[in-house]
Order: C-alpha cells, then sequence, then structure tokens
C-alpha cells in the first residue's frame, strides 16, 4: 500500500512539473518581443523604458548593431548623451559602415562638451575614415578572396604565352599586393581589439589624478560623452589617456567600456 501511494505521489509530482515548465515556456517572452515592446515605446515616447529594455537585451549577450543603434536612439531622447555614444560606438564595432551609425555619432561629438583634436590633413584624415571602416570580418574576407585571385591568376599564366601571360602576371601582382595590404590591415585590426579597452564617460563630469586616488594632484576633468583609452586598471580606477595624448587616473564607475 504504501509502495502504490508512493507510486502515485511521484506521478502526481512529475505531472505538475510538466505543467508548471509548460506554463513557464507558454509565459515567456522572446528576446523579438521585448525587441517589438521597447520600439512601441520608444514610439510613445517612453524613452528611458524602452532604453531598459534594449539595454536589458544587450546584457543578455546579444550581438547586433541594430539593437545598439536603436539604444542608441532612445538613450539620446531620454538625455543621455553618453549612453548615446557608447552604443553607437558599440554599433560601429559590429557594423564599421554603417552611415546611419557614423552620421550620428559625428553629430553627437559635435554637441558634447569635450571635443576631439582634428587632423588637420584632409587626406589623412579622408583615409582615416576609409581605415575605420573596415572591421576585421571584412579585412578576413578581402584578404582570402585576393589570395585565392592571386593564386588563379599566377596558375592562369603558366598556360598562356605573350601579352596574355603578362597581363594575368600583372594581375596576379595586384591581387597580390591587396593581399598584403588587407592582411596587414586584419592582424593590425585583431591586435588592437585583443590589446586596446577604449571607454565612454557616462557621467556629467569625471575627475583625472596622477594616481589611483584623490588624494594626488588633480591634473583635469573630462566629461560626459568622452572617449577614452584604458591603459591599465588598478583597484577600483584605471589610467585613461585621450586622444590629445593627456593621460589620469579616473575611477571605474565614471565610465563605461565599448
Amino acid at each position: 500500500m504504501k509502495l502504490l501511494l508512493k507510486i502515485v505521489c511521484l506521478i502526481v509530482f512529475s505531472i505538475v512539473l510538466l505543467l508548471v515548465s509548460g506554463l513557464e515556456a507558454a509565459i515567456a517572452v522572446t528576446p523579438a518581443e521585448r525587441f517589438n515592446e521597447a520600439g512601441a515605446l520608444y514610439r510613445d515616447g517612453q524613452f528611458s523604458r524602452a532604453l531598459d529594455i534594449y539595454e536589458e537585451l544587450i546584457r543578455s549577450g546579444i550581438a547586433n548593431p541594430d539593437l545598439n543603434y536603436n539604444a542608441s536612439n532612445a538613450a539620446f531622447r531620454a538625455g543621455f548623451v553618453g549612453k548615446a555614444i557608447l552604443h553607437l560606438e558599440r554599433t560601429l564595432k559590429l557594423a564599421p559602415s554603417d552611415k546611419d551609425a557614423l552620421s550620428n555619432l559625428v553629430y553627437l561629438n559635435s554637441i558634447k562638451k569635450d571635443q576631439e583634436p582634428r587632423n588637420p590633413n584632409v587626406v589623412l584624415a579622408f583615409l582615416n575614415r576609409r581605415y575605420n571602416a573596415v572591421n576585421v570580418n571584412t579585412a578576413a574576407l578581402w584578404s582570402g578572396y585576393l589570395f585565392v585571385f592571386s593564386m588563379v591568376f599566377a596558375t592562369g599564366a603558366l598556360f598562356m604565352r605573350k601579352w596574355k601571360r603578362m597581363t594575368l602576371i600583372v594581375v596576379s601582382f595586384l591581387c597580390g599586393l591587396g593581399f598584403a595590404v588587407s592582411t596587414g590591415i586584419l592582424i593590425q585590426k585583431v591586435h588592437y581589439a585583443s590589446t586596446v579597452v577604449e571607454g565612454i564617460i557616462m557621467t556629467e563630469e569625471a575627475s583625472a589624478y596622477s594616481g589611483p586616488s584623490v588624494e594626488n594632484t588633480h591634473i583635469f576633468t573630462i566629461h560626459e560623452g568622452t572617449k577614452i583609452t584604458i591603459q591599465r586598471t588598478r583597484d577600483s580606477w584605471n589610467l585613461i589617456k585621450l586622444k590629445s595624448g593627456a593621460g589620469g587616473w579616473i575611477k571605474d564607475e565614471l565610465m563605461e567600456k565599448i
């Protein structure tokens, strides 16, 4: 009798467990539904609530340029310039050629308090923009394609004569040169991504000191939206460097990594 009762209890418990699991699955909200919910809130003018949902999805591990782009728009409309710039920088890490993100970033950088030093050389500034518009995946794709093309044309030249052979040799050389350049860019991009940590100042003001303590000399003050490079970390302090070359220690809580 006791054995039968135990079996019945086990069966009932299993059924209840299955029903609860099924109910949880039925009421679970998918990331796509949350994304759409945030979009609806944004259209209703509830920008802070929309931003909360976008950031919740980002924290869950979803790496999507559209998600970060929408988070940036919501942050800007909610009055958070630092967060808006942060999410645009993250957008461009995933999609460096996104024209809307690039345009928005130029605008946001123009309205923030600290202005970045501009390159006076127009040609170098153009080349720098083109370089920044290439990500690791694009560089790897071009490197692979150009290597294959170079090998194909070089092989074809072995079976051709006179001007056709010379033409294929020249084309193979140009493809090889392109392969070397794209591979160099790929190596540099991978090295930069693995060794350089960047961040955005998230508070209205951030004081930089000569050492990792407020007891040290105050060097300068930077403001919300400023992009910095983190050189090293000690306790809750980061040694940062600006594009101008100035450096100092700031508290970790004042910035967020890109």
